[in-house]
């Protein structure tokens, strides 16, 4: 047990990127989170050869507690059998992963592709060689095949293909062009829209604006097929680096790199790598996990729209931005800590919680993206390599806010431990009843967008800074889109501008902020009685499912 508590003390670390940790450290104390308790159950699986769950490290949160559940699970089971790491294969016909497959498909009965592009603006920093900054942009398709993949259909399905297909840096000089703040975003916002040619590419564009008085900034772009949030913070510490080598290529392609393409059975193209899970084994699993989870199939939610439904949800948006104070954001990653979970339970709980008390409903399902990565090996591939997953909420019982944040945690954690199936199939499976321009499941969407950031720009060096742009068009009727800033958080609020007007969308907003004060245990004002009483539902507006 002793070597068992060392070595679990050791992965502790090295998930926690700390330079030791004691057996009674609580990871999430010590600044995990969901992606990197995924990480650490599959490191923790790898090295001891006994399953561990996302699950297993939120139940179990330090070295000793995480052992003796490990020397428990360990107790009659059989020697596991040695697993080799391999290298990474890739199918000769170029079959895609089930989660591409399912996004490609979702595309094709879309109102444009537009909704499926990943554009993210970053604030350069440093003195700028523009040539040096193209030469870096040219490396970063070199070490990622996905940049140059594009997709041509064979009988209905997508088939992907490596091409040597690059797009230059687009350079655009507005040094001499007077332009307001909003003036700049509708600039960009018409980059942003230019769209993909999946059949062509390349998948994968960059464009530098540079601005009075030696400001600039450059807009990424790329297909949603061939990128994620997470890429793209892979690509800014990359292209940073290449910098810095005068755009000297780095030896070889990045580790895990691999284009969009999957073996003929559905599982990824990559072999997992040693220590990791392979689809396959616990898909039933999975399987059974959302069947249980999604039966009876969650209500729609009746939300407070101003129109009745008319075609797509997300065809046309707009948003809602509002901040959120650097004190309340500390109150709640300390909310998180205490149960156990990273940043965007809280956040999730409170837009569940929010929306659960205007549509007087304790059933709420959201939808969220969950990261792979970790499970399939990859842990620095640009690529798309996340699951849609249905978050469905049970908000009675928790009365406390730390109770509410401890369910959507393990609710979270189970999403990451089945996330095996794609969503397409999901839906096909259970087949929920669907009305028009309504998806399967959740009308509501919910991310967390970290803060990129490179660090600063050293002398002959540059750095970035920055996240995700928003778009005109999106995929669902509500989109809450927290994004991370150098101090606080701010939310986002994308809404169908079909159904709500924008005051509707404001109050919305302004209804979830109140409920994540709540949770974060806001300080009542002086002089002020505590208000245990629920916010008022909204009045006047007509409920349509």
């Amino acid at each position: 047990m002793t070597d068992l508590i060392q070595e679990l003390c050791r992965l502790f670390a090295r998930a926690l990127e700390l330079e030791y940790v004691t057996d009674d450290t609580d990871f999430y104390l010590a600044g995990g989170h969901s992606l990197s308790a995924l990480a650490l159950a599959v490191s923790v699986e790898g090295a001891t050869g006994v399953p561990v769950r996302v699950r297993d490290i939120l139940e179990c949160a330090t070295p000793k507690l995480l052992a003796a559940r490990l020397a428990e699970a360990r107790a009659g089971a059989p020697d596991p059998a040695p697993q080799a790491a391999g290298e990474p294969r890739r199918a000769e016909d170029g079959t895609v992963p089930e989660s591409v497959r399912w996004l490609w498909l979702a595309r094709q009965g879309s109102h444009g592709g537009g909704a499926y592009t990943v554009p993210c603006l970053l604030r350069g920093e440093g003195e700028l060689d523009v040539d040096r900054l193209a030469a870096a942009v040219a490396t970063l398709p070199a070490r990622h095949p996905a940049l140059r993949t594009v997709f041509v259909e064979r009988q209905g399905s997508p088939r992907a293909v490596v091409t040597d297909r690059v797009a230059p840096l687009d350079v655009v000089d507005l040094r001499d062009t007077p332009l307001t703040e909003d003036g700049f975003e509708a600039l960009v916002q018409d980059r942003v829209e230019v769209p993909f040619d999946l059949t062509e590419g390349p998948l994968f564009r960059s464009t530098l604006f540079l601005r009075a008085g030696g400001a600039w900034s450059l807009l990424s772009t790329a297909d949603h097929l061939v990128c994620d949030g997470r890429s793209l913070a892979i690509l800014a510490d990359e292209l940073v680096d290449a910098y810095g080598r005068d755009g000297t290529p780095s030896a070889g392609p990045a580790q895990g790199a691999r284009p969009a393409v999957g073996r003929p059975d559905g599982a990824p193209s990559a072999e997992p790598a040693q220590g990791t899970r392979p689809a396959a084994d616990s898909r039933e699993k999975s399987l059974a996990y959302w069947r249980g989870l999604l039966t009876p199939p969650p209500a729609p939610l009746l939300l407070p729209v101003d129109q009745r439904r008319s075609g797509p949800a997300g065809a046309v948006t707009d948003t809602v931005a509002l901040g959120i104070d650097p004190r309340v954001t500390d109150r709640v990653r300390t909310l998180a800590a205490t149960a156990h979970a990273g940043l965007f339970a809280p956040l999730a709980a409170a837009v569940a919680s929010g929306l659960g008390g205007l549509t007087r409903t304790d059933d709420v399902c959201l939808g969220t993206p969950v990261d792979r990565r970790s499970l399939l090996g990859l842990d620095d591939a640009v690529g798309f390599h996340v699951a849609t997953v249905p978050l469905r909420l049970d908000l009675s019982g928790h009365g406390d806010p730390a109770g509410l944040v401890r369910h959507v945690a393990a609710r979270t954690a189970d999403a990451l431990d089945h996330g095996e199936v794609a969503f397409d199939e999901l839906v096909a499976t259970l087949d929920p009843p669907r009305s028009e321009g309504r998806g399967p499941f959740f009308d509501v969407w919910v991310a967390l967008f970290p803060r990129i950031d490179t660090g600063p720009a050293e002398p002959g060096a540059i750095g970035l800074r920055g996240g995700p742009f928003l778009q005109r068009r999106g995929m669902f009727e509500l989109s809450f889109q927290f994004v991370e800033e150098e101090r606080g958080l701010r939310l986002c609020l994308q809404y169908d501008i079909s159904r709500y007007a924008r005051d509707t969308a404001e109050q919305i907003a302004a209804r979830v902020l109140a409920e994540l004060d709540r949770l974060a245990g806001e300080p009542e004002a002086p002089g002020q009685p505590p208000n245990d009483s629920p916010a008022p539902a909204f009045q006047g507006f007509r409920f349509d499912a």
